[in-house]
């Protein structure tokens, strides 16, 4: 009878790095999507609150909040007019905002 197949010691060493590295990458690609979840969550959501606000000061006609809300709003999207780029394990993904 023939010994089972078995694999060089060697093989199955550089197999076990390469599926380490696929187990990190599909981690580190899973890291970097919840990153730019939560930063167009946080973009999206402040730029609603100050439209909301620019409405109400619009309302109660209160000029100095209008202004001052509109300048908020526009330093907001200029912050990230250029986009943001996260970083991971070497990784990196470039966000763009409208």
């Amino acid at each position: 009878m023939e010994k089972p197949f078995r694999l060089d010691g060697d093989v199955y060493r550089q197999l076990s790095i390469i599926n380490r590295l696929e187990l990190r990458a599909d981690l580190t690609v899973q890291s970097l999507y919840a990153k730019a979840v939560l930063e167009y969550s946080l973009y999206h959501f402040r730029e609603q609150h100050l439209k909301e606000q620019i409405d109400q000061a619009l309302e109660q006609r209160d000029e100095q909040a209008f202004y001052s809300l509109t300048e908020a709003l526009n330093d907001h999207r200029d912050r990230y007019k250029g986009g943001r780029t996260l970083h991971e394990n070497g990784f990196r993904l470039h966000l763009t905002f409208q």
